[in-house]
């Protein structure tokens, strides 16, 4: 008898999942899908309480030789603390070897020069052009 009245209470729990499951499938058949939203502009909502410094302070001597230490994501987006150590140990070695007489530096300012031709020469060169481009015999000469 107990048995009898537990498998009514399991069937009529299976019968309610299924009309449970049926009732999320309609939802779900129901459903109208939208268009894509693609976001355009700044992800990270402007505070309008924010305080904003009006004033632009030029960066003194101070601030300029000022190294904040990275923070804990800073260290993983730079490859942890031994890259960090790495990197800055070549950079220590890269201003050591910039002082050993003789270096000259990798990187050459850039340099107006003259222009090719002076004015006798352009004026040479534009009559042989026109010269060359005339058309002799129906035709014009290569270039």
């Amino acid at each position: 008898m107990l048995l009898a009245a537990f498998c009514v209470l399991v069937g009529a729990a299976r019968a309610q999942g299924a009309d449970q499951r049926d009732t999320a499938a309609d939802a779900k058949n129901q459903a109208t899908d939208l268009a894509p939203v693609r976001v355009v502009g700044r992800r990270q909502p402007v505070d309008p309480f924010a305080f904003h410094n009006p004033v632009e302070a030029e960066a003194t001597v101070f601030g300029r030789s000022w190294n904040e230490s990275p923070s804990a994501e800073e260290i993983g987006m730079r490859g942890g603390i031994v890259q960090i150590g790495i990197n800055k140990g070549l950079e220590l070695t890269a201003k050591g070897i910039r002082k050993l007489p003789g270096w000259q530096n990798q990187i050459v300012g850039a340099q107006a020069r003259p222009p090719p031709l002076d004015q006798a020469q352009l004026e040479r060169a534009i009559r042989l052009h026109d010269e060359r481009t005339s058309p002799r015999a129906g035709r014009e000469l290569p270039r």
